[in-house]
């Protein structure tokens, strides 16, 4: 499994239009077949900063997410909102 961590800054006065944004592309992520979970997350000290958090199938799940049409559409609204993003963060799952 694949887990990715995007983390972005968003402006002050787009905190709420941003949460209310990504709600589509939260809830069609998560309807993907090989979607695991998906979801996005406030830091506690600080309302700026969210993270999307997401858990996918495999490497081909995660592409083919990347090419839907709730993520093309979604996203550079998103980055619109935001005063900076930090390099997405892939990762594999250590099982045990």
């Amino acid at each position: 499994m694949l887990k990715v961590v995007a983390r972005l800054t968003i402006k002050k006065d787009k905190i709420e239009d941003f949460k209310k944004a990504a709600q589509d592309l939260i809830k069609k992520s998560n309807a993907e077949e090989a979607n695991i979970f998906y979801t996005l997350n406030q830091r506690v000290d600080d309302e700026q900063k969210f993270a999307f958090i997401e858990c996918w199938r495999d490497s081909d799940a995660l592409k083919a997410h990347e090419a839907t049409e709730h993520f093309t559409k979604t996203f550079p609204i998103l980055a619109e909102m935001s005063e900076a993003s930090e390099p997405v963060e892939i990762y594999n799952e250590v099982e045990y």
